[in-house]
């Protein structure tokens, strides 16, 4: 795995865990075993690198991508003929109002990034947004974004050392984000 794609990797694993702590059940269900006819098994969550290609990805970023499951069944992209440039992650995390829900995620994302800046993403979903900044004390731009649809957060992690401005990584987020929200 490249630089940037392991980057990508560990910024979306940061909001998984962040998104994952403010998770915890008040209650842990019936003590005694047995069915139920009235099941509340959630519904399986859209995993990306299954539902969308290479070429839409690649449209989307702007440059020839390949696609891989990671870990927590995101779909990693990442341009193998460039580790410096544009890769990420497109993940899909149950969102609870009862813990903070989307609003704990996104200040889970801001809280990943320093010096953050949330860009609203109008039209896509319910309440999309990008945010940007550096990570971990690095130089170059990152973004980190999701979309909220019905109890879903469709989730993005962007990781680049290649100079691409806010206003590009925003762009790209912008269209990974619409992609996500019509494929599943």
């Amino acid at each position: 795995m490249t630089a940037s794609r392991a980057l990508a990797s560990l910024a979306g694993l940061v909001l998984v865990v962040v998104t994952a702590a403010g998770c915890g059940e008040d209650d842990p269900g019936p003590a005694t075993g047995g069915s139920s006819t009235d099941s509340t098994e959630p519904a399986a969550l859209p995993r990306f690198c299954d539902l969308l290609t290479p070429e839409q990805v690649t449209a989307a970023v702007g440059a020839a991508v390949t696609l891989e499951t990671g870990p927590f069944d995101a779909c990693e992209f990442g341009q193998d003929d460039d580790p410096r440039a544009l890769s990420g992650s497109l993940g899909a995390v149950e969102v609870d109002t009862g813990n903070g829900g989307f609003d704990a995620y996104r200040s889970g994302t801001a809280g990943s990034l320093d010096d953050a800046v949330e860009h609203p993403v109008p039209g896509v979903g319910d309440d999309a947004f990008v945010t940007t900044g550096t990570f971990a004390g690095g130089e170059s731009l990152q973004g980190a974004g999701a979309v909220l649809v019905g109890g879903t957060a469709y989730t993005l992690a962007l990781a680049q050392a290649s100079g691409l401005s806010e206003e590009e990584l925003v762009a790209v987020g912008e269209k990974l984000l619409r992609l996500m929200a019509d494929a599943a």
